[in-house]
């Protein structure tokens, strides 16, 4: 496979860090191994900074316990109508775009493995999320959100049989951890840190 370089410099919204991060109150990362028919357990660390630019200005870095991974710097802000400067993608649109550039990578490796011949693969996703923030005028026990709804369309093109190819697809679905992960309850556990202080938070 042939290396490619991607030009990144200190005002691009993605960039690959050299040096490695670190958390305060989470282990460092490592991946354990496992035989064959066990779990591979895969974990995405990441550190959220508000930027001194304000107005939603913000800087993830993510890493993970996947060898040769990397450490990645992504930017982050929100559009003119909630008050950001609409100068890189907002949080839903990273997450919506991760759950779908998930179900695509295990599509390319399920075909691989299965002996799938894909022409081509164009997935078309909305994701739909609703909340009573109103940007004004209401007090902050009163916001809920939620997501409503993920609608993806797989385009496919191939000589292979229809059947085989719903089937397959019912497949990548299934192994899909984003997908799954939003479509089953999944549990989530927040912890709250007040001045180093580990704060019972339920």
């Amino acid at each position: 496979m042939d290396p490619i370089q991607w030009e990144m410099s200190s005002s691009t919204i993605v960039r690959k860090l050299d040096e490695d991060a670190h958390q305060v109150t989470f282990a460092p990362p490592h991946l354990d191994k496992v035989k064959q028919g066990q779990l591979l357990k895969f974990h995405a660390h990441i550190n959220v900074e508000q930027m001194h630019e304000g107005h939603h200005l913000k800087k993830a870095t993510i890493f993970s316990n996947v060898p040769n991974g990397g450490t990645w710097e992504l930017i982050c802000d929100e559009g003119t109508a909630v008050g950001g400067r609409g100068s890189a993608p907002s949080p839903i649109m990273y997450f919506s775009a991760g759950l779908a550039l998930c179900l695509m990578s295990h599509i390319e490796m399920l075909a691989k493995l299965g002996e799938i011949k894909l022409k081509s693969v164009r997935l078309e996703q909305k994701t739909e999320f609703s909340t009573t923030l109103n940007f004004g005028g209401i007090k902050p026990e009163e916001v809920f959100g939620k997501g409503d709804r993920v609608e993806m369309h797989l385009i496919v093109e191939s000589d292979e049989p229809e059947e085989k190819l719903v089937k397959f697809m019912h497949c990548c679905r299934q192994a899909c951890m984003s997908l799954q992960t939003v479509s089953n309850a999944t549990p989530v556990d927040t912890q709250l840190f007040i001045n180093s202080k580990a704060i019972e938070f339920n």
